[in-house]
């Protein structure tokens, strides 16, 4: 989530657009009601490079398919996993390892055709289809057979059964009390089996909106979807969402009644000026995410392989002034889990304090007395990546470390030749597993990857591999915590801090609660005031 934003690397402060239940901020008895003929406009830094379900998975190819599909689960504005497509939550057995889930009669395709347990099925083995080419496979690691199959060493997916035309079944190789969760994801998005071969450019779609027009790279144009019967149906005529409009220039096009809503975040060097102005500051939300960014230290690339050298950048890095540089839209971060992950909030211990005299100390019994050059790779960490960039730079030259920064493309994974990246995780579902998975896994540390430090320590995969089997509950969470402990052991990894996220829109539009977790906007339940 993003990842990475929800995903494997590097992601924008984009937002993702989900939702399903209870928002808050409704109109009393508009569901399901037009109340503007004029579209909403929504704007973003970034792209979307595709809307396959199967393929999605940037945080703006979140942002799409959430705008077009619903999944058997969703998460609500209390970031509360509730049904969608599904009829109730799953039925588990087995030990905790197999799930059934009923599907919800009488909904619809926007063909009209009608939604089936096999259309999850199909989606489901298309995804981990290796000719597919998906990026989500990660994702499905716990499902009995999955890995097989994506590697093509098998022809049948064993780990999905159809019961009938409105129940599934899922089957695990492990228990992962998490697992409900990654149903919600957009991996966890249905296909129709009919219109595979447009699904790319003109996609039959089960969510609140359909896809009208798209100027790839440019400009998206949605309708409301007619047969869409599920919660939250779109009460505006359209949206429309330009693509590669910066932060500052959407600022200005809300300002002057051009747009509606920005997916990204403000800039910190205009944060100020907004809040403090009355006629601008009340059209502002500001929350928190889970996600965190940070410093990936590549431990296959000298001098950082070399542990003494990882944990003096830990101690170089003046958190505290990088969150004060960011208007204090953050909180300094201990750990690889984010503070904002429930159970999360405290007793993640401070490894590494700010010390830069201890830090240059232990660069020059680690043999660099005159320090060394090095580049960090910048990949793409929204309107304020600069200011990360200038900050690690100005204290690692206080410790003898010269720092070039080399600009990379957005969602840039594992980087065999660089140094340190740049690194931000979202969370693609709400469950610690999904950073330590994600980000720290020996299976990760691979080219093209999402563990850019090439991370690879056996006892911490095996912690993790025990947690997530565990029941949630505290004692997994003190599981999961210890995992996190290691992993600052390891130091390949520099947290920096858990980011929040100031969303700025118009006054012709009714705010709404967002959700916690994934920080989205649910243009679903959006009216004029």
């Amino acid at each position: 989530m993003f990842a990475q934003w929800k995903r494997f690397g590097l992601i924008s402060l984009a937002l993702v657009l989900a939702g399903c239940g209870t928002t808050g901020g409704q109109a009393p008895g508009s569901e399901g009601t037009t109340h503007s003929q004029s579209p909403l406009v929504a704007t973003m830094s970034g792209t979307v490079g595709t809307i396959d379900p199967n393929k999605i998975y940037s945080g703006d190819e979140w942002n799409a398919g959430y705008l077009l599909y619903r999944g058997l689960y969703m998460l609500n504005a209390s970031a509360q996993m509730v049904p969608a497509v599904a009829s109730g939550m799953p039925q588990v057995s087995n030990n905790g390892l197999t799930y059934t889930i009923h599907l919800k009669p009488g909904l619809k395709w926007s063909n009209g055709s009608a939604i089936t347990a096999q259309d999850f099925a199909d989606s489901l083995k298309r995804e981990l289809n290796p000719k597919t080419g998906s990026p989500d496979g990660y994702l499905w690691t716990m499902l009995q057979g999955a890995q097989s199959y994506e590697s093509g060493q098998a022809k049948t997916l064993s780990g999905v059964t159809v019961v009938n035309p409105l129940a599934i079944q899922y089957h695990l190789s492990k228990p992962y009390s998490a697992f409900p969760e990654i149903l919600a994801t957009p991996a966890g998005f249905p296909i129709n089996p009919a219109a595979v071969s447009q699904i790319s450019t003109k996609p039959v779609t089960d969510g609140p909106w359909i896809l009208r027009t798209w100027e790839v790279g440019t400009k998206m144009t949605l309708a409301p979807n007619p047969h869409y019967t599920l919660a939250q149906k779109p009460r505006y005529s359209g949206l429309v969402v330009d693509m590669g409009v910066s932060p500052s220039t959407s600022i200005l096009r809300v300002q002057s009644g051009q747009a509606d809503w920005i997916f990204d975040g403000i800039p910190s060097s205009q944060y100020a000026g907004l809040q403090s102005n009355p006629k601008w500051s009340k059209d502002m939300v500001k929350f928190a995410n889970v996600g965190i960014y940070l410093l990936a230290l590549n431990t296959r690339v000298a001098p950082f392989n070399k542990l003494a050298v990882r944990q003096a950048v830990e101690m170089a890095i003046n958190k505290q002034h990088l969150v004060r540089l960011l208007q204090n839209r953050g909180t300094p971060a201990n750990g690889i889990l984010p503070k904002t992950l429930p159970g999360f909030e405290k007793d993640i211990p401070n490894m590494y304090p700010y010390n830069p005299t201890k830090a240059r100390q232990i660069l020059d019994q680690a043999g660099f007395p005159q320090g060394f050059t090095t580049t960090l790779g910048m990949a793409a960490e929204g309107p304020d990546g600069e200011v990360i960039g200038t900050e690690v730079q100005n204290d690692l030259k206080a410790i003898g470390i010269t720092v070039h920064l080399k600009p990379l493309p957005q969602e840039t994974t594992a980087v065999a030749q660089i140094p340190m990246l740049t690194y931000s995780w979202f969370m693609d579902y709400p469950d610690a597993a999904d950073f330590i998975n994600g980000f720290t896994s020996c299976s990760a540390a691979v080219v093209g990857g999402s563990n850019p430090a090439f991370l690879c320590d056996t006892k911490l995969d095996q912690m993790a591999k025990q947690a997530q089997a565990m029941p949630l509950g505290p004692q997994r969470t003190k599981a999961f915590k210890n995992a996190d402990e290691q992993a600052m052991k390891d130091a390949a990894y520099v947290p920096l801090y858990v980011p929040m996220t100031t969303i700025f829109y118009s006054t012709r539009i009714h705010p709404h609660l967002h959700n916690p977790v994934f920080g989205p906007a649910i243009f679903a339940a959006f009216y004029s005031r």
